[in-house]
């Protein structure tokens, strides 16, 4: 390795610079003061060329210090997925693309156009063989800003003799380009695998018995009574659904939390309805209740069943 060529220094040229004093012949010199001066002399180059040699190592190390941060910051963008879900007119675009895929065939690829404007050739595939009963974007990710990988579910039905049958659910990646302008699709779907099922989170309550003929159970009938058959009132600030959609309701499980400092109980209830034609349907509601002038009320709905810890 070379070694790195001593440059020019102000303190160096002072240093070094001929003298201009007469010639020694000529000048009488004390030799304890002339050793002093060649040792001040001497010391000053020496600190000058450390001083330089800093300097050089400082600015290495700050350039090696750009390149280690620099670099790492310009490489973070590029390498993170967001795993944030995309926005609902994105979800809608892909799940739209993906029903129009579906039904398209040779002959109808201008139907993809509105999503996907490359040129695509569906040869051999049978216009309509196959319908999109229903779609519904599953999952997603910003793969880059603006641009999005949305996995779309769709209910596949293919074309049989004199209709159409069930071919189970299917999955369809599509990248939306969001960034650029309008939407736009950067590929035809993909065929994927289902999203790995979750495990159940822990749910409060979740041990459901039958019930009894306690005034918590009770009060629950009624409520369920008045909420879904309309048959009577379900209580101040609870609507109740209309039309109902059951003629008559039986509560088969129940589960009650103990009551807060506030005398407020947590309650799941599991109901069968049954409507005007016989059917069932089984459901499950989360309420809150409080004692009232000796009496239980349901005071709330909860929008969704309670975690536990």
């Amino acid at each position: 390795m070379r070694a790195a060529p001593v440059l020019p220094s102000p303190v160096l040229d002072a240093t070094l610079r001929p003298s201009s004093n007469p010639p020694a012949s000529h000048v009488v010199i004390d030799e304890g003061r002339g050793d002093l001066a060649d040792a001040l002399r001497a010391w000053k180059v020496k600190a000058a060329t450390a001083g330089l040699w800093i300097l050089i190592a400082l600015a290495g190390a700050g350039g090696l210090r750009a390149m280690v941060w620099g670099g790492s910051h310009a490489a973070a963008p590029a390498s993170k997925v967001a795993p944030t879900v995309a926005p609902a007119g994105i979800a809608g675009f892909a799940e739209m693309y993906v029903a129009a895929y579906l039904e398209a065939g040779a002959g109808q690829e201008q139907t993809l156009r509105p999503y996907y404007p490359e040129a695509v050739d569906l040869h051999d595939v049978t216009p309509s063989g196959r319908y999109a009963a229903r779609t519904a974007a599953v999952a997603s990710s910003e793969s880059a800003p603006g641009y999005w990988a949305v996995t779309v579910g769709a209910e596949v039905l293919v074309a049989a003799q004199g209709g159409y049958v069930r071919a189970g659910t299917h999955y369809y990646r599509v990248g939306v380009m969001s960034a650029s302008g309008p939407l736009v699709a950067t590929s035809l779907p993909s065929e994927v695998p289902a999203p790995t099922p979750t495990s159940l989170p822990p749910v409060g309550l979740g041990h459901l018995s039958a019930p009894s003929g306690d005034a918590p159970a009770t009060a629950v009938r009624h409520f369920l009574d008045a909420y879904l058959a309309g048959q009577g009132d379900p209580g101040p600030g609870l609507t109740p659904v209309t039309p109902p959609p059951f003629t008559s309701v039986a509560l088969i499980g129940i589960a009650e939390g103990p009551s807060d400092h506030a005398g407020v109980r947590t309650v799941r209830a599991e109901v069968a309805g049954t409507d005007a034609g016989g059917l069932k349907a089984i459901l499950d509601y989360s309420l809150q209740m409080a004692e009232r002038s000796g009496g239980w009320v349901v005071t709330a709905l909860l929008p969704a069943a309670p975690l536990g810890r």
